[in-house]
């Protein structure tokens, strides 16, 4: 699609996450579903401090950021913005943004209204900036849709819209108005599936698109395009999650567009149900997204096919730092995880945006007061492809005064900190590929069990992808000499514990011939590749006894 692509974040709130012993008592509390994960992937995150401090006093919008943070105003409900100009949508909710070659960038923004013909009739807006931050354009990229709520970014620089009603859609559109699209800046895509959509997301590795139901027994979901990128065709499955081991199996759909009577979510009796699943993101090789009604984070690692409970603020009780967990993002430059509240999750000081840390701490980011937002929502966390900025929204902000709720976006600025390289650099270096041989090769040993190695990689773009072959020569069948043949390979994934061990077994048509020791030298042949396309090959020499 363009070269003008994205890099993307975001969360915080009350005073933190849960400590190890609450994990454990997150079992007793959670049960069901999923609750005895918690054990089996680790324990969720703790209550802490988090990277920033405390809140400091209300700036002069009315919010509560750490020191150093400040907050300005983008665009208000029915007011003009850009030099068209547009007048801002109601209700906004989901948000992205994507990097333009002038330095600038684009924040997508959903509106969650219903569509009334000739009144709001906006799914998707769009608000061009420059390099210094001031807006520069406004814009609709889709219209005469319904209940647009969340989405999700691709990683070829179109945002995906999801309607919020029960047989909602998932919609691709284009953020540069460029129109490409049959003369339009969208096109649906019900091949994604045809249910209550809240949030997708694409994992760019393993090429499949993620996706949420706004649903007290909605599903999660995993979209399989039949030729990535092209999301116009391909398979819809649904996730069956073992509650003793968080191993996740995908089933597939079979009638994914409801085009019979059986809702989509309903088609597969073995399908996990979660309690209202809202925002989601990915981020290096983890796809993140809440569920409101239980007050949680879920990680799905797709290399390992396991769920995780990252957040649990039902078992942390009273003091847990977010409630009704929303729409997430995570931070670029950081890896902080930034998650928004529903109403439900207000205190009587206000809502909050939460901060769960990449070490493992949750605590209260930004707060809004109740004065202003008391009937509203916090939505819609992106940032900015430097990770300089975040923006949210609140859905209904009312003031005293004011006869009418009207969104809100908000830009919060400060110091973020940078704990990751920068994600405007490309990484061209190769990966630091490291083989060695376990135990006392022998070729019993090899036929009868096989050959383990062990494989380190170093890397800064993970996860590594690994390709993994043992080449023999083996005597022809016929005549004189003998040829090279592959007679074990793998292939395998990498994520930052950097280390794998592999056994190489013989394929079962070799073993004959290696039983009969017309092989005592071999070549294991390893081939890494990094997220960002660098590759290194290494060549070891083994000798079997």
């Amino acid at each position: 699609m363009s070269d003008e692509l994205t890099d993307r974040s975001g969360l915080t709130r009350r005073d933190a996450l849960r400590a190890g012993a609450g994990a454990a008592g997150g079992l007793a509390l959670a049960g069901g579903l999923l609750g005895r994960a918690i054990d089996a992937m680790g324990a969720p995150a703790v209550i802490g401090a988090g990277p920033y401090g405390p809140l400091g006093a209300p700036d002069a919008n009315g919010l509560r950021l750490p020191a150093g943070f400040s907050s300005r105003k983008i665009a208000r409900t029915g007011v003009d913005i850009g030099p068209r100009p547009y007048k801002f949508h109601m209700l906004p909710d989901g948000m992205g943004t994507f990097k333009t070659k002038d330095g600038g960038f684009i924040l997508t923004s959903n509106s969650e209204m219903p569509y009334l013909a000739g009144l709001a009739e906006i799914g998707t807006a769009a608000i061009r900036f420059d390099k210094d931050f001031q807006v520069i354009d406004a814009y609709p990229i889709l219209e005469d849709t319904w209940v647009n709520c969340s989405g999700g970014v691709t990683p070829w620089g179109t945002w995906l819209s999801c309607e919020e009603i029960d047989r909602g859609k998932v919609f691709e559109c284009d953020p540069f108005d460029r129109k490409p699209f049959g003369g339009k800046n969208w096109i649906e895509r019900p091949e994604m599936g045809v249910f209550k959509h809240e949030a997708c997301c694409i994992d760019p590795i393993g090429k499949q698109a993620y996706l949420t139901e706004d649903l007290g027994d909605g599903c999660f979901y995993r979209f399989t395009p039949d030729k990535y990128p092209d999301l116009s065709a391909g398979r819809l499955d649904v996730a069956s999650v073992d509650d003793e081991t968080g191993q996740v199996i995908w089933i597939e759909v079979p009638d994914p567009q409801y085009k019979g009577n059986t809702p989509t979510r309903n088609q597969v009796a073995e399908a996990t149900r979660f309690r209202r699943g809202e925002g989601m993101w990915y981020d290096a090789g983890n796809v993140y997204f809440a569920t409101t009604q239980d007050d949680r984070v879920y990680a799905y690692h797709p290399e390992s096919t396991h769920l995780e409970v990252l957040y649990d603020g039902v078992a942390l009780g009273d003091e847990a730092p977010l409630h009704d967990t929303d729409n997430v993002t995570v931070s670029p430059i950081s890896g902080d995880l930034y998650v928004c509240e529903d109403p439900g999750g207000a205190t009587d000081e206000g809502m909050q945006v939460c901060l769960i840390s990449t070490e493992g701490e949750a605590a209260a980011f930004c707060e809004v007061s109740v004065e202003g937002h008391s009937g509203s929502e916090l939505t819609g966390p992106a940032f900015d492809p430097t990770g300089s900025r975040l923006y949210f929204t609140s859905q209904r902000a009312r003031f005293p005064g004011e006869t009418a709720a009207a969104g809100i976006i908000y830009e919060i600025s400060g110091p973020f900190r940078k704990t990751r390289k920068d994600p405007t650099r490309v990484d061209r270096k190769k990966p630091k590929l490291k083989v060695r041989t376990l135990g006392r090769p022998s070729l019993a040993g090899l036929v009868k069990h096989g050959q383990p190695f062990m494989i380190e990689v170093s890397d800064e773009s993970y996860p590594v992808e690994i390709e993994v072959k043992l080449v023999a020569p083996l005597r022809r069948a016929r005549g004189r000499g003998s040829r090279n043949v592959t007679v074990s390979n793998r292939k395998l994934k990498v994520g930052k514990a950097g280390k794998k061990k592999v056994l190489m077994k013989v394929k079962k048509g070799y073993r004959q011939r290696l039983r009969q020791r017309q092989v005592s030298r071999a070549r294991l042949v390893v081939v890494a590749k990094d997220a960002a396309g660098n590759r290194r090959r290494v060549v070891k020499p083994v000798s079997f006894r």
